[in-house]
């Protein structure tokens, strides 16, 4: 009869974790125990979690985070209950993250709290919102001669991400939710970084600007489950809303590799939902395997060069020669036959008024913005700042939000034009 081994009853200290996480994570893993000073401000460590613990815990308890499930993804979710949101994009991207990282031994709180933060600064109305505000904030639209063609810093979404969790986002005496450097370099680096981009209160520390790679394995690991994420869903979703046809995802290269492989062609006239499912599980599994087999081999290669360095300074978790073209073309396609033709379905001109509209609103009325937002600018009558900070709350919203709150201003400017006819009311008095 086997011997049940018995374990005392205790608790877990922070200390313990991180030995646990030395004897069970990979050499070129992250470590717990380097990332608590790295935070911008010094705190004391928790006693029972660990450093990425706590910054896993205070993004999924940010407003940020629950702001995601309102805001859209690719299709409007009012069309129906299965397309994406950001929140379920998220949500999958962390569930890759971590499946990769546990397959490699990465550390997956760090993967799961780079998952969960990385897309925190994408505005409402999803890829469009990123494009008006860009324009804005570089200068090049003006809305209407309320603004001057001189550059404003910029718009991006990704540091929008790193400026929420560094500024926007309030839980302590501080601003910031003050997380540990190696996830906001994760959360900065999971898409490219863009010159012409000068955010103010840009804090560099910890993000090694010098190099556009994620200097930690993990960020890697992220970086390219966004990208598997985004395909997937968006194929799968496209299919469902009948943008693209069986018959034209079928001619795809990697379709044509994995009907061969997992001969699922025969599905598709007899039982096309099964079909579906079954080729987006067998293309993310695909994905990840092809992943994890190339960058073994150059994690091998490296191992062979000498020890793992502290910092990875080029890509190790890539797609390998033979995969990338396939990826490549899937993702042509995706945007071609999806994303564009999704961008005509949802009427993305709306969207393109809602936020002007707004802007050119708080631009006018300054007060009209929430106290929270202006209690941020040193001086209300700092035109950067404030212009930045009508940024930062057009980007928070949710559609839903956005939308509500365009018929209240509209509603405030049509009571403000009825007034002044009748010379009751200005515009001075309502700013």
């Amino acid at each position: 009869m086997a011997q049940v081994m018995e374990h005392a009853v205790t608790i877990r200290s922070r200390l313990q974790l991180e030995a646990i996480e030395e004897r069970i994570l990979a050499p070129y893993a992250a470590r717990s125990s380097q990332g608590e000073t790295t935070r911008l401000y010094p705190e004391e460590p928790h006693p029972y979690r660990t450093a990425f613990q706590r910054d896993r815990d205070r993004l999924v308890h940010s407003r940020a985070f629950r702001r995601l499930k309102h805001k859209r993804q690719v299709f409007l979710t009012d069309e129906g209950d299965h397309y994406r949101t950001r929140l379920t994009h998220t949500l999958e991207v962390s569930q890759l993250s971590r499946t990769l990282a546990k397959a490699l031994g990465l550390n997956e709180e760090l993967v799961e709290a780079i998952a969960l933060g990385h897309d925190l600064g994408h505005t409402p109305f999803g890829h469009i919102g990123e494009v008006v505000l860009g324009k804005i904030m570089a200068g090049e639209d003006t809305l209407d001669g309320l603004l001057s063609s001189e550059p404003l810093g910029g718009f991006k979404h990704n540091y929008q991400s790193l400026r929420v969790v560094d500024h926007i986002e309030r839980k302590y005496a501080r601003p910031g939710l003050n997380l540990t450097a190696p996830v906001r370099e994760g959360i900065l680096k999971h898409t490219r970084l863009q010159e012409g981009i000068h955010y103010p209160d840009f804090q560099s520390e910890g993000l090694h600007l010098e190099q556009e790679v994620a200097g930690t394995l993990e960020g890697q690991v992220v970086a390219i489950c966004d990208e598997i994420a985004q395909h997937t869903h968006d194929l799968e979703d496209g299919i469902r809303a009948g943008f693209v046809a069986l018959d034209q995802v079928r001619k795809v290269g990697i379709v044509q590799r994995l009907e061969r492989e997992q001969r699922i062609d025969a599905l598709c006239e007899r039982d096309p939902f099964l079909y579906r499912n079954l080729l987006i599980k067998a293309l993310i599994d695909a994905l990840i395997s092809d992943l994890l087999h190339t960058s073994v081999r150059n994690l091998e290669r490296l191992r062979k060069m000498g020890p793992f360095p502290k910092r990875f300074t080029q890509v190790v978790v890539h797609f390998s020669d033979e995969l990338e073209p396939l990826h490549r073309e899937l993702d042509e396609f995706i945007d071609e036959e999806i994303i564009y033709h999704a961008s005509i379905y949802r009427a993305d001109d709306v969207a393109v008024r809602t936020i002007r509209e707004l802007f050119k609103f708080y631009l006018r009325f300054p007060s009209q913005l929430p106290e929270y937002v202006l209690g941020r600018l040193s001086s209300r009558g700092n035109r950067p700042q404030l212009v930045r900070a009508i940024c930062d709350h057009i980007a928070g919203m949710s559609d839903n939000y956005a939308q509500t709150e365009l018929t209240r201003v509209e509603q405030i400017v049509r009571n403000m034009d009825e007034s002044r006819s009748q010379g009751a009311t200005t515009d001075q008095e309502l700013a």
